[in-house]
């Protein structure tokens, strides 16, 4: 037989983000919770908890920046792949980085092809349409993603506001409890004096 969490009803698992990062359940009875629980390992769970969803909204963070810039290089490609076929009957000149800050000039006689840096130092030749359709379906798929992440990213930043608010229900009822214990022991020292 295996042994039921204590714990596991913090987190769902039935309602996901787009990378499947579990949400965490708002704890709206604090003393009902904590009946059958260690409220220090409650309150560690909840700390962890707060520090993988801080771990995951500086991730997400960072992919929406890097996915903003990939988006917008593509764009900028797929306007000058515009430009260039609309002047594919024409001569002139154009400026272009040679390497980081040095630029050159050359001129461009009736293009037939455009050339598309892929990365991982592969560049090909395509055909005006080819290149627009490949900068098309990787400006789309870029878009999806940053979509998604913008998402995930809103989704972690409400876990970690339901995960503040958890611990501190759950330290404030610890002190309370604590404050409660005090006053009963106080007042069994004092009937003890009595009698």
């Amino acid at each position: 037989m295996t042994e039921v969490d204590p714990y596991k009803i913090l987190f769902e698992q039935d309602i996901k983000s787009a990378s499947n990062i579990p949400s965490v359940t708002f704890i709206s009875n604090v003393d009902d919770f904590l009946k059958d629980k260690v409220i220090d390992e409650v309150f560690n769970r909840l700390q962890e908890a707060h520090q993988k969803y801080k771990y995951y909204e500086s991730k997400l963070t960072n992919n929406v920046s890097l996915l903003t810039v990939r988006a917008k290089q593509l764009q900028e490609s797929l306007d000058i792949v515009e430009r260039v076929e609309k002047k594919k009957d024409d001569t002139y000149n154009v400026q272009y980085e040679l390497s980081e800050g040095v630029y050159s000039s050359a001129e461009v006689k009736e293009p037939k092809s455009i050339y598309l840096w892929l990365g991982a130092n592969v560049m090909l030749e395509y055909s005006f349409e080819e290149a627009g359709e490949v900068l098309r379906k990787n400006k789309e798929s870029v878009d999806r993603q940053l979509k998604e992440t913008i998402q995930d990213l809103g989704f972690v930043k409400d876990q970690i506001t339901t995960t503040d608010v958890n611990i501190s229900r759950v330290y404030n009822y610890d002190v309370l409890q604590k404050r409660k214990q005090k006053q009963n022991k106080g007042r069994e020292e004092e009937e003890e004096e009595e009698k």
